[in-house]
């Protein structure tokens, strides 16, 4: 019998979130392109605490994890980001 890691019952802590959910914990409704640039930073570092305590939750209970995936999805969702606000400004 397999189990999914559906069914582990600290799955909500160990989900793959995209970064744009992980980032609106800190910056509500506001936009990253149009937020100030110390909240983004503040949104930037959740996104990678998100990620890397992900991997480890994912490890320590035996679940594959693409660590290198999510961390590049980050990148380039921060650099679209980076050339919105670019077009903005």
């Amino acid at each position: 019998m397999t189990f999914s890691i559906k069914d582990h019952p600290f799955y909500i802590r160990m989900k793959q979130l995209p970064p744009q959910e992980i980032a609106a914990w800190v910056l509500g409704e506001t936009p990253v392109e149009q937020a100030e640039p110390k909240l983004r930073k503040e949104a930037f570092r959740r996104v990678a605490k998100k990620i890397t305590s992900g991997k480890a939750e994912r490890s320590k209970y035996g679940f594959n994890s693409d660590t290198n995936g999510e961390i590049a999805r980050a990148m380039e969702w921060a650099f679209q980001a980076g050339l919105k606000a670019g077009r903005v400004k």
